[in-house]
C-alpha cells in the first residue's frame, strides 16, 4: 500500500482524540468544579511540567506503569518521559521545593497525564487527572479529610449514585510481615484477593507457603466489606498488634467521616488494596452507579517523597476527568445572549463591551449580514437576541425566543441598556 502523507496529517495517533464544542465546553467546567471544590478546602494548585527525566518519574512506579510511560531522548541523549500521572511530580516538588513549610501542605492538580494503554471507556493515552495531595500528616484526620474531599467532589459535580470503598493495605502488610514475599508475589496474592476468587486464593496461599492463622486471616480479607462490623471482625483475626493497629487506625477514620456527614458513601473494604507495593496505609476507589471500573482512587503513600529528599508523610486521590464525563452532565450552552451587527459607531462597540462585562456573551458578526440575514444567523446560532442600530439613537432588539409579533421592538439608547442589564440581574 503506497505511503499517504496527505491522509496521515489529517488523523491522530490511536488513543488520541480532539474535543470541541459542547466536549470542551463540559471538560472545561467539569474542571472548573474540581478546582473551586479543592480550593474551598484550603488546597493550592500545583503545576508541573509535562515531561520530566524519565529516573524521575519512574521512582517509585510500578513495574507495569513503568512500562506504560512515553519515553524520549533529549538533544543531549538524556531520557526524558511524558508525566504518566500526578501525583510523582508533585511528591518531587514538595519535597525538593516546598520541605521547610509549616506542615502540613495542601496541593491540588488539574492536569494532562500519559500512558501507552489499550484506550477504553473514558481511559485513552492522554486523559486528565485532577486531584489533591495532603502532605506532612500521617493522622487519621488527614486520611479522613482526602477521602471527604473525594466525596465532595463527586457531590459537587452532582454524580447521583456512587460509593466509595474503603480499605487498609498495612493490615495485610502487617500479617504479611514476616513471609518475606517479593513484588511480584505479593501481586500474585492482591490479584487474587482483587479477584475475590476464593479457590484461586486458596492455590496462590499454598504456592506461597502461607499458612495457619495467616492463611485463615488472608481467605477471609474479600469478604471483610461491609459496615463497621467488618473491623470486629478484622481486629478478632490480626495476627500481631502492627496488623490491631492498622484496624484501629482505619476505625478512628471511619469515625471521623461519620462525623463529617459521609458515611452514607463509605463502605469498608479489606479486599480494597490494589498497589499493596506502592501504598502504606489506607486505599479507596470510587464507583458510580453504571460504570464497572472507578472513577477516582487514592490512598495513603509514605514511601514516596523520600525518593525526592524531605522524608514525609502523604496521601491523596485523583480523578478520572474524563469517566467523570461519563456519568455527569454539565449543562452547556455555547450560544451567545446577543449577537450584533458589525458597525462603526463607537455607541455600539460600547454598548457591546458593556454587556460582556455584566457577564453576558455578545457575538458581532463579521460578514457584514444585516436585518433577516442577521437574524438567520442569529437563529442558526441559537441565541438569545439580536440588536441592530438604527439611524438615529435607536435601536432594533428581536428576541429570537418568542414567536408573538411583539418580540422586536425599537429602543432609545436608555431604554436598551436597562433591557440588557435586567440579564444579568
Amino acid at each position: 500500500m503506497a505511503y499517504d502523507e496527505s491522509a496521515l496529517i489529517r488523523r491522530l495517533p490511536h488513543g488520541l482524540t480532539d474535543l470541541f464544542l459542547e466536549q470542551a465546553a463540559a471538560k472545561t467546567a467539569v474542571e472548573g468544579v474540581l478546582q473551586e471544590t479543592f480550593r474551598r478546602w484550603g488546597y493550592s494548585r500545583i503545576i508541573p511540567p509535562t515531561f520530566e527525566y524519565y529516573d524521575t518519574l519512574a521512582a517509585g512506579a510500578s513495574v507495569q506503569l513503568k512500562q506504560e510511560m512515553y519515553r524520549f531522548f533529549d538533544r543531549e541523549g538524556n531520557i526524558l518521559a511524558l508525566r504518566p500521572d500526578m501525583t510523582v511530580p508533585t511528591a518531587r516538588v514538595v519535597s525538593g521545593k516546598l520541605y521547610d513549610r509549616t506542615p502540613p501542605l495542601r496541593c491540588y492538580y488539574v492536569g494532562n497525564v500519559f500512558r501507552h494503554i489499550e484506550p477504553q471507556a473514558g481511559w485513552r493515552r492522554e486523559f486528565t487527572q485532577a486531584g489533591i495531595e495532603l502532605i506532612g500528616a500521617g493522622t487519621p484526620e488527614a486520611d479522613a479529610e482526602v477521602v471527604a474531599v473525594a466525596v465532595a467532589a463527586l457531590k459537587a459535580m452532582k454524580v447521583a449514585d456512587f460509593q466509595v470503598n474503603l480499605g487498609q493495605v498495612s493490615y495485610l502488610q502487617a500479617i504479611l510481615s514476616e513471609a518475606g514475599l517479593g513484588n511480584g508475589e505479593l501481586r500474585r496474592l492482591e490479584q487474587a484477593i482483587d479477584r475475590r476468587n476464593d479457590i484461586e486464593l486458596q492455590r496462590v496461599l499454598a504456592e506461597l507457603g502461607i499458612t495457619g492463622d495467616a492463611a485463615r486471616a488472608i481467605r477471609a480479607v474479600p469478604h471483610l466489606c461491609g459496615d463497621e462490623g467488618v473491623l470486629c471482625e478484622a481486629e478478632r483475626l490480626a495476627t500481631n498488634p502492627p496488623a490491631r493497629q492498622a484496624i484501629e487506625h482505619l476505625a478512628r477514620v471511619y469515625e471521623l467521616l461519620c462525623l463529617e456527614g459521609v458515611a452514607e458513601h463509605i463502605i469498608l473494604d479489606l479486599g480494597e488494596m490494589r498497589g499493596m507495593a506502592y501504598y502504606t496505609g489506607i486505599t479507596f476507589h470510587g464507583y458510580a452507579a453504571g460504570l464497572g471500573f472507578p472513577i477516582c482512587g487514592g490512598g495513603r503513600y509514605d514511601n514516596l517523597l523520600a525518593n525526592f529528599g524531605a522524608d514525609l508523610p502523604a496521601v491523596g486521590f485523583a480523578l478520572g476527568v474524563e469517566r467523570i464525563l461519563l456519568v455527569t452532565h454539565p449543562e452547556i450552552d455555547l450560544a451567545p445572549h446577543l449577537v450584533m451587527r458589525s458597525c462603526s459607531h463607537p455607541a455600539c462597540r460600547a454598548l457591546a463591551a458593556q454587556t460582556r462585562a455584566r457577564g453576558s456573551c455578545v457575538e458581532v458578526d463579521v460578514l457584514g449580514r444585516q436585518g433577516e440575514a442577521l437574524v438567520a444567523y442569529a437563529r442558526a446560532l441559537g441565541a438569545h437576541y439580536v440588536v441592530c442600530c438604527g439611524e438615529g439613537p435607536t435601536y432594533t432588539l428581536t428576541d429570537l425566543r418568542s414567536s408573538e409579533p411583539g418580540c422586536r421592538r425599537v429602543l432609545n439608547r436608555h431604554e436598551l441598556e436597562q433591557e440588557l442589564a435586567l440579564w444579568s440581574s
